[in-house]
């Protein structure tokens, strides 16, 4: 197996141990903890990934540049520095919300108790996440599998444990209990590791370009992570905890899409750097087809079919929720759309212009989320999504088309839109077709055939 392969497997089979495994066991909890305990979990988790996002200061999404700006013998050096800052940052925001954890909880529908927790998810999810990105830029996709293999399986028994342990009104602590206890311990390790590795504290060169690129990245990933899931905690404030709960496994079920999206993004984001550093122009288009290609066979494929497999999936009780679907991946359809833009913004570092148009989305995301879920319901929200990324897919290819330079800009419209067009079609056919599963499946089979024979052919996933 040659190395752009062999890093492609081990990062996509780790993405889809931690994630999309989570996925497939939402079909058992949320049988286990109803719709309202389900969506309770959801709001929850929610919440901890803002934590994990704001106090953290994201210094591993600097990990990528410090690979171009630095030579490898300091790439430990620098990440024992920024890891360094975000414990810091970390501990003082943490301080702050514990002097005020009654208004906090209030603010946020969570008991105290659970925000102590939240605190120690939070930190845990992002020292996974730092070590995740660290063995991604250094290629040890082998080590990123072993760490998703230990996370997916201690959550998982430990949540069924204590889920059948405690009383029925109460279940959804023991899911609560067992995703905390597990990032906590695991994130704990993983700083460990970065710190003694690097042993470096201090240093005022890495602090001050990670500050530089850092600091608009939060605004960035908290923006886009409200974006994608402010919709439902705005139905749990409009609507209640059960229709959270029915809304949230069907985003969750697909978002199966975005995992798919996530593993093979990791794969192509460290050629990317690579070849356009190294000004391999050919090589990184040839990628880039093949990732566009790849992702929008597979996107087809998943609407064409996940009717039947979400009712297989979820009990009778969340099934009007499937719909909805087809609009969760095509809003994941263009977030995938925007790796290009946004990973070319990211190399000449415009992180600023990354977060101020993330910003600009989120806030056009959440008022047509208040104004689409009073008139529409759960469906308001997932159109109101598809709006806002579209609208944001046009932002960023306009900017690095027209601000960065059109001769230097790799990803024109060119390459993408054949690809675009040709999922616009076959999803006014999964809706034409929608009660036809004979037809649907019979074009799954055939694209995916076709698929794997270009595969084949061209000897490389991506």
């Amino acid at each position: 197996m040659n190395r752009r392969n062999r890093v492609a497997f081990f990062n996509i089979l780790s993405i889809v141990l931690l994630n999309g495994i989570s996925i497939l066991t939402g079909s058992l909890f949320s049988r286990l903890l109803g719709d309202s305990g389900y969506g309770y979990v959801k709001i929850y988790n929610i919440w901890a990934s803002v934590i994990a996002i704001a106090f953290t200061l994201q210094t591993q999404s600097t990990l990528a540049n410090a690979r171009v700006e630095y030579p490898e013998g300091e790439q430990d050096a620098y990440a024992s520095s920024v890891m360094s800052m975000s414990v810091l940052a970390y501990l003082a925001c943490s301080v702050v919300v514990v002097l005020f954890i009654r208004p906090v909880s209030d603010l946020l529908r969570l008991e105290p108790f659970l925000i102590a927790l939240l605190l120690l998810q939070a930190f845990g999810t992002f020292c996974v996440n730092f070590l995740n990105t660290k063995f991604v830029y250094e290629f040890k996709a082998g080590w990123n599998m072993i760490a998703s293999l230990a996370i997916t399986i201690t959550t998982f028994v430990l949540s069924v444990a204590l889920i059948l342990y405690l009383p029925e009104q109460i279940r959804y602590y023991g899911r609560i209990l067992a995703i905390a206890a597990t990032y906590t311990i695991i994130g704990l390790f993983s700083c460990g590791y970065v710190l003694t590795k690097g042993r470096t504290f201090y240093r005022r060169d890495y602090w001050r370009m990670c500050i530089a690129i850092a600091v608009p990245s939060v605004f960035y990933n908290l923006s886009d992570l409200i974006l994608g899931q402010s919709d439902q905690v705005m139905i749990q404030h409009i609507m209640g905890e059960g229709a959270a709960g029915r809304y949230g496994l069907a985003y969750t079920f697909g978002n199966f899409m975005f995992v798919i999206y996530g593993a093979l993004s990791r794969t192509w984001c460290p050629f990317f750097f690579e070849e356009i550093k190294l000004g391999k122009k050919e090589a990184l288009g040839e990628k880039t087809v093949n990732f566009l290609e790849l992702y929008t066979v597979l996107s087809v494929g998943f609407i064409l079919l996940c009717t039947e497999v979400y009712h297989i999936y979820a009990g009778p009780e969340f099934w009007d929720g499937t719909g909805l679907i087809p609009l969760f991946v095509t809003s994941y359809y263009l977030n995938f759309l925007c790796t290009f833009p946004v990973n070319f913004e990211y190399y000449h570092k415009k992180t600023k212009a990354v977060a101020t148009i993330t910003v600009v989305t989120c806030g056009g995301n959440i008022l047509l989320n208040y104004f689409l879920i009073r008139s529409m319901g759960m469906a308001g929200a997932a159109v109101a999504t598809v709006i806002s990324h579209g609208f944001q897919l046009a932002m960023h290819h306009c900017y690095c088309r027209w601000r960065l330079g059109r001769d230097s800009y790799p990803f024109g419209l060119g390459m993408w839109w054949k690809y675009l067009a040709a999922y616009a079609a076959m999803l006014a056919f999964v809706w034409l077709a929608q009660d036809r599963w004979l037809l649907r499946w019979g074009a799954g089979a055939a694209l995916g055939l076709w698929e794997l024979y270009r595969i084949r052919k061209r000897k490389t996933l991506i």
